[in-house]
């Protein structure tokens, strides 16, 4: 006989990645997630089989180096509890450099982050070879251009793409301190551009060496799509 399917209450966290953790890997964050899950007490649920896991998933993997202020990750509780509980017992436990800012309450039928997932935004501080003045005689026209082709990288080699359909924005956001911009790029399971590619790009286009290293890459937030429009993914997200 079958038994019935066990009922389990999804939740979605939203935190920071701050300085300290730039370089720790997406896998090695799973696995401190797992970790203060466990010491917080939370009644996180259990895949079946041979290896259970914690029912856990997150959303696009940040690249290292990169830090953020808008990170998920899904969990699927065994019981019910109070968001705020969550994040509290979570904040107790959590390692330096992750910062939980909140918790929500996801509908049964909701998609996890990563499934829901359309485009990122980010903000780029960049090096002293680029002026406010050169960001914004040159971005208009690099977006106007009918393709924008960069080497990007497959599952196993280096091709050459139009990355121009999953640039969705790029704004001079220069604060006198500096040249800054912000970016939307496409992500999710289907669709994924690299910040980092696309400034270099942008580089390219502008006749500057481009280094990674000397830009401070911030992820500021990841969006779904709802009648057309990019909506955080926490926002509207807490229906029982």
């Amino acid at each position: 006989m079958n038994q019935p399917k066990k009922i389990r209450f999804k939740y979605r966290i939203k935190y920071a990645k701050g300085p300290e953790m730039r370089f720790v890997s997406h896998l090695d964050l799973m696995r401190l997630f797992q970790r203060a899950v466990r010491r917080a007490g939370i009644p996180i649920g259990y895949s079946h089989g041979f290896n259970p896991h914690q029912l856990m998933s997150f959303g696009n993997p940040l690249s290292l180096g990169m830090t953020s202020v808008a990170e998920y990750c899904d969990m699927e509780l065994e019981k019910e509890m109070d968001a705020d509980e969550i994040a509290d017992r979570l904040r107790a436990v959590m390692n330096d450099g992750i910062e939980i800012i909140r918790a929500a309450r996801l509908s049964q039928t909701a998609m996890t982050a990563m499934a829901d997932l359309r485009a990122c935004e980010y903000e780029a501080v960049l090096d002293e070879s680029v002026t406010d003045e050169m960001l914004d005689k040159s971005i208009k026209p690099f977006l106007e251009q009918k393709e924008i082709l960069a080497m990007k990288k497959t599952k196993s080699f280096f091709k050459e793409t139009d990355i121009r359909p999953d640039i969705f924005a790029i704004e001079n956001v220069s604060d006198g301190k500096g040249a800054k911009i912000k970016l939307i790029l496409a992500a999710g399971s289907t669709r994924s551009l690299r910040a980092d590619l696309t400034v270099q790009t942008l580089y390219d286009y502008m006749g500057v060496d481009f280094d990674k290293y000397r830009i401070k890459f911030v992820r500021t937030e990841m969006y779904r799509e709802i009648d057309g429009e990019f909506v955080p993914l926490d926002r509207e997200a807490a229906t029982a």
